[in-house]
């Protein structure tokens, strides 16, 4: 049993626009008794009035503490108050600057109130304790910028999760490490001050998260002194990897007036990054598809292929400028490419033909891929190419996959990285981190998927948690009623939320991962339903087959199967695999589906499928329901499994030896996410 619960699929219920900012800003520059300093509290001032002028933060929520002001006392006393104001729905904002010690006896950092002494400690305040008070706020989000001389002492560094304000931050900024840093000339801001004023002065955009602003800082302060930024997170607190972010202070309909007056590719997916199910959202989608259609022909053109054309005049069917075109050259790579399979196929009518054909097309794919996965992608789209000139119907992997490579070698190394990114993103279930990677992929190449991709993150953000079902029939509604928006094309564009079905806390805990092993029950549940009703008819013959085939491993009589021919076994995985193997557990991260609930113990019929992988490329699957006849593709550890009824299923060789394999797929769980299903087998 695994101590811990997955909420990885799990989208917090944040609003950024319902909470409050609050700011406590202290600047101290006339100290009792340490050196006066120039600009402090200036520094303050300015950030105060960049906050209120061009940011959601207003003046009764700001508390300053100004030089005098600037006691320990009241330092401490600013805090309690905020504590007991502050929301789980509040975010905020401490600003120190001022003098700062570092304690190397105990090796701690701390601030230096107005009225601290220079030959005790008395009225210093420790790193602890600002740590102690600051983690006893129940904030949303909590920022700490500092500074001040040994500001660093403060930091731990913690690698950064997520760029997302949904999830909970506790986060420093520091002006420097444990060194002494500038405060600037006088009547001007300290250099860390100017990086970060500046920045959030000059921002256009919509929204700007920590992340940025310190990339820009650390820049900044770079050609100005010798200091070093860091930033980190508060350890033992808590801090979720979440990002607190600075929105500027406009309104939705202001905003879109910007947005149409700039008129650009940039400022339409701004608006939709910050407003995804906003009231001009459906507008913006149409106007930026009408931006990009001239990008999409070039791409189209410079591709050639039957999917860029296909993914044009899906994009543009009603009022594109170039659909005769496209229509025409579609036509043509198709008749082209009928004419090409339809020679295949006369010279294939001898097994051993076929079997040269096949060997020449798999010889190409495996190169391709390797060189696909060296980065090498200008050599791997000629060899994917030349693949699709010995490409038959059946073999695997299947023509669209091809083109799809191609289009991933066409558009590069650049796109490829954001795409994958924006995929890890979604199984994460971290879908604004994925639409800013499509966005970005979109900007250096075009894929068809990636609309639809960025159209179900935008969905998933409409109804944050996923909701559980009791039963596999309300999955299938779910899909059906997906299925049902695509087909229609109002998937991304309505401005209504989406309603989560009601869960309990249990639900909750476990609502994912079940939904994720139902669905794979589904699938499976009716393949083999599908598979009783086509072994019932008399005419049945498996796909990719026909009776002139010398190795088919199929009986005459429609009953039986006799063993293929022998011959030269592969190497690798692809000897290793040959031979009757029988299902002996079927995993859902990493639960079976034995311990499931009594509404799934029917699917204890599929451990009873037993696969007998031939050394020809083909796999039969045979059940107490009925067999059906696959194709299969090895490439390393990487395996495809092609049924002409049920598409591509891809998967990795996790364990394979003389008496047991384990292979894992990724499946889709029917919410825009993918999940691992993983199967046991045992040779027979």
């Amino acid at each position: 049993m695994e101590r811990g619960i997955d909420i990885s699929d799990t989208q917090p219920s944040y609003d950024p626009r319902q909470g409050k900012n609050y700011l406590l800003a202290i600047g101290i520059d006339r100290y009792r008794h340490w050196t006066p300093l120039d600009n402090a509290v200036k520094d303050a001032r300015d950030l105060i009035q960049v906050l209120i002028q061009q940011y959601q933060f207003d003046e009764e929520h700001i508390t300053t503490l100004f030089d005098e002001r600037a006691t320990e006392a009241n330092i401490y006393d600013a805090i309690r108050d905020l504590k007991r104001k502050v929301t789980p729905q509040d975010n905020l904002l401490v600003y120190y600057s001022g003098h700062g010690h570092y304690d190397e006896d105990f090796d701690e950092g701390h601030w230096i109130p107005v009225d601290a002494k220079t030959d005790t400690e008395d009225r210093f305040i420790s790193n602890s304790n600002i740590i102690k008070r600051i983690n006893a706020i129940d904030a949303h989000h909590v920022l700490l910028v500092i500074d001040s001389c040994f500001s660093g002492s403060l930091v731990v560094k913690k690698r950064n999760t997520s760029i997302d304000e949904h999830f909970r931050s506790r986060r420093i900024v520091s002006s420097g490490r444990l060194e002494a840093v500038s405060d600037g000339r006088a009547g001007e801001n300290s250099p860390f001050a100017g990086g970060l004023i500046t920045y959030l002065k000059r921002n256009t955009k919509r929204a700007v998260n920590t992340t940025a602003l310190v990339q820009y800082i650390k820049e900044f302060v770079a050609g100005k002194a010798r200091q070093n930024p860091v930033d980190g997170r508060i350890q033992n607190s808590a801090d979720e990897g979440g990002e607190f972010v600075f929105h500027l202070k406009v309104s939705e309909a202001d905003f879109w007036a910007t947005v149409q007056e700039k008129g650009t590719v940039q400022a339409y997916q701004n608006y939709l990054e910050y407003y995804p199910t906003g009231q001009y959202a459906t507008q913006a989608e149409r106007r930026l598809l009408a931006l990009r259609e001239e990008d999409i022909w070039r791409s189209a053109k410079a591709k050639d292929n039957e999917l860029a054309y296909k993914n044009y005049l899906q994009k543009y069917a009603g009022a594109g400028k170039y659909l005769e075109e496209a229509r025409q050259r579609l036509d043509a790579l198709q008749a082209k490419h009928q004419e090409r399979r339809k020679i295949l196929e006369e010279l294939a009518h001898k097994d051993a033909e076929r079997e040269d054909i096949q060997q020449q097309f798999q010889q190409r794919i495996k190169q391709a891929e390797a060189l696909f996965g060296s980065k090498k992608l200008e050599a791997a789209r000629e060899l994917y190419r030349e693949s699709l000139h010995y490409y038959m119907q059946g073999f695997a992997p299947n023509y669209e996959y091809i083109e799809q490579q191609i289009n991933f070698c066409s558009n590069g190394i650049a796109f490829l990285q954001h795409f994958q990114n924006g995929e890890e993103a979604m199984k994460q279930g971290n879908y604004r981190l994925a639409i800013q990677y499509f966005n970005e992929a979109s900007r250096t190449g075009d894929d068809p998927k990636i609309e639809d991709l960025i159209r179900v993150c935008r969905q998933r953000l409409e109804r944050p948690a996923a909701p559980s079902y009791a039963s596999t029939s309300g999955l299938m509604e779910e899909e059906a009623e997906n299925r049902q928006h695509s087909a229609s094309g109002t998937a991304g564009g309505g401005r209504a939320a989406a309603q989560p079905v009601a869960a309990g806390p249990k639900k909750r805990k476990w609502g994912w991962w079940i939904a994720g092993l139902a669905a794979a029950v589904v699938v499976l549940s009716v393949i083999a339903a599908a598979l009783g009703e086509l072994s019932s008819g008399e005419d049945y013959v498996p796909p990719a087959y026909t009776e002139e085939t010398e190795t088919r491993p199929y009986d005459e009589g429609g009953s039986s199967y006799s063993e293929p021919i022998e011959e030269p076994a592969p190497a690798g995985n692809a000897e290793r695999i040959l031979g009757t193997w029988r299902v002996t557990d079927l995993r859902s991260n990493g639960v079976s589906v034995r311990q499931m609930g009594m509404e799934y113990q029917q699917s204890l019929d599929l451990l009873s499928y037993t696969f007998t992988f031939y050394n020809n490329g083909t796999a039969l699957l045979a059940s107490t329901v009925g067999s059906e006849y696959q194709n299969y593709y090895i490439s390393g550890e990487a395996i495809t499994m092609a049924s002409p009824y049920w598409g591509n299923s891809n998967g990795t060789i996790e364990q394979l030896d003389d008496q047991s394999m384990r292979i894992t797929f990724i499946m889709a769980d029917g919410y825009g996410g993918t999940y691992p299903m993983t199967i046991y087998f045992q040779r027979i």
